[in-house]
């Protein structure tokens, strides 16, 4: 069971450990969505991060990553107006 270790979660590990897991410009992402995100979205986050495909030592299609990340911001952002 995770307990908040390193390597327990992606999530933990970007936003609590700062450790590096996608690269920076990424990893930034994560950490401002989890900052704002409802724990509904936080739980998506959490579930894309986990499940993110590798390749050797490195993210498969880091752009499209980065689009549902840009996905899930205009989530919270609609949510935050609602």
């Amino acid at each position: 069971m995770p307990n908040g270790k390193p390597g327990d979660h992606p999530l933990t590990d970007i936003v609590m450990h700062r450790m590096p897991m996608f690269g920076g410009e990424i990893d930034d992402k994560v950490r401002k969505l989890d900052a704002i995100v409802s724990n509904e979205l936080r739980d998506v986050l959490a579930t894309v991060v986990y499940f993110w495909p590798w390749g050797e030592r490195t993210p498969t299609d880091p752009h499209a990553l980065s689009a549902i990340l840009d996905s899930l911001q205009r989530c919270a952002e609609k949510q935050a107006r609602a």
